[in-house]
C-alpha cells in the first residue's frame, strides 16, 4: 500500500512537468545560428557540437592560410573552402533541429516509462543508450587531425608550403576519392546487414 502511494506521488510529479518541445528546439536552433555547434552542446550532444565547431574553425583557418600564401593553384581551392562555410553552417542548423526532435522524443519516452507499471531503467543506462553513436575513436582522430592541421596552417612551415605547391591538387583529389569509397563501403555494409536480417 505504501509503495503504491509512493508510485502515485511519483507519477503525479512526473506528469506535472510536461516536456516543452518547442522551447528547447527554438533555443537550440537559435544557439546554433549564433555559433555553430552550440545548439548541440545545449542538447547535451557534446561530440557533435564540438565537431561542428572544429569543422568551422578548421575551414576558416584553411581559408586564411591559402589566401595568405602565394601559390597560384589556390584560387579554386579558396572558392571551394569558402563555399564549405555556409554548407557547414546551414547543415549545423538543420541537424540541431532534427536532433532536438530526437532528444525530445527520447525524453518523452523516458517520462512515459516512468509513469507506466513497467520496471524503470536507471537514468544512466537511458542516457548511454541515447548517446551510443558518440562512442568510438573517430572523434578523437578528428580532434588530432584537425588540431594538427590548424597548427600547420598557422605556423606555415616551409616544407608544408612546398608539399602543397607540388602535390596539393593530387592529394585533395585522392582525399576526396578515399572519402567517397569509405562512404560507399559503409552504405554497402549497411545494405548487406539489412539483407541478412
Amino acid at each position: 500500500m505504501k509503495r503504491r502511494r509512493q508510485l502515485n506521488k511519483k507519477t503525479r510529479s512526473v506528469q506535472a512537468k510536461p516536456v516543452r518541445n518547442r522551447t528547447h528546439k527554438f533555443i537550440a536552433g537559435l544557439l546554433s545560428a549564433i555559433i555553430p555547434g552550440l545548439g548541440h552542446i545545449y542538447l547535451r550532444l557534446y561530440m557533435r557540437g564540438l565537431t561542428f565547431m572544429l569543422l568551422v574553425l578548421l575551414d576558416l583557418s584553411a581559408v586564411l592560410y591559402f589566401s595568405s600564401i602565394g601559390i597560384q593553384i589556390n584560387v579554386p581551392l579558396l572558392i571551394l573552402l569558402a563555399l564549405c562555410i555556409p554548407v557547414i553552417y546551414f547543415y549545423n542548423v538543420y541537424d540541431v533541429l532534427q536532433s532536438a526532435d530526437w532528444v525530445m522524443m527520447r525524453r518523452r519516452r523516458a517520462v512515459t516509462q516512468a509513469t507506466s507499471d513497467k520496471p524503470i531503467n536507471n537514468e544512466r543506462s537511458t542516457r548511454d543508450a541515447m548517446m551510443v553513436w558518440e562512442r568510438g575513436i573517430s572523434f578523437g582522430l578528428l580532434l588530432i587531425v584537425g588540431g594538427s592541421l590548424m597548427v600547420l596552417f598557422f605556423r606555415k612551415p616551409r616544407w608544408f608550403q612546398e608539399l602543397l605547391a607540388m602535390y596539393g591538387g593530387y592529394s585533395f583529389a585522392v582525399l576526396m576519392i578515399v572519402g567517397g569509397l569509405l562512404l560507399f563501403g559503409r552504405e554497402f555494409w549497411v545494405m548487406l546487414n539489412k539483407k541478412k536480417m
